[in-house]
Parts: structure tokens; sequence; C-alpha cells
């Protein structure tokens, strides 16, 4: 019989944890939900009182957390990266030593 050559996919990253998450966005989406859901239940806003206070913190919790999982999933065709790899090279870039000549 011959070879059967079966197509691989190497720029998709390998489901590591429960098949939904790989090691990167497992490392982006928990700590950042658990940290947020201790402060959604246990933090204080110390000028704010009440039930504006937990609004507040929910409001949080949601905007930071839907960051992180943008962060983690969200993947820019334009230019084969995901967002987190995106706002590194940024970030990277900006930090970094630039030559100008002229």
């Amino acid at each position: 019989m011959g070879e059967l050559m079966v197509p691989i996919d190497i720029t998709q990253e390998e489901k590591a944890i429960l098949a939904i998450f790989s090691m990167r966005q497992f490392l982006l989406v928990i700590p950042t939900v658990v940290i947020m859901l201790i402060f959604l239940f246990w933090g204080n806003l110390p000028i704010i009182s009440g039930g504006m206070d937990f609004i507040i913190r929910f409001i949080f919790f949601v905007m930071i957390s839907g960051v992180a999982t943008a962060l983690a999933f969200v993947r820019l065709g334009k230019y084969e990266l995901y967002l987190s790899d995106l706002v590194m090279t940024h970030i990277k870039f900006k930090r970094s030593q630039k030559l100008y000549m002229h």
C-alpha cells in the first residue's frame, strides 16, 4: 500500500487544557478571571459604598475579563498573529532603541 499524506496545520495552537484552551490562552484568561472574581465579591472601592460599589466592580469585572479573553482568542488574519502577540510586538517596538539615519 502507498503512504497517505495527511496535511498538518502548524499555524494552529495545540489545545492542551480541556481541549478548549492552549497554554497561552489558559494563562491569559483563568488568572485574570479568578483575580477579578475575588475583587468582585470581596473587593472594596474606598470612596463609593452600597449597591453602586458592586455595580462599578461588576463593570470592571466585565471589562477586564473581556480584554483578557480578546487577547487570548482573537486572531488577526491580516498579521497572522493573535491580539496578545500583536500587542507585545508593539510594546517591544516602542521600547526598543531606534537608529535614525539621514
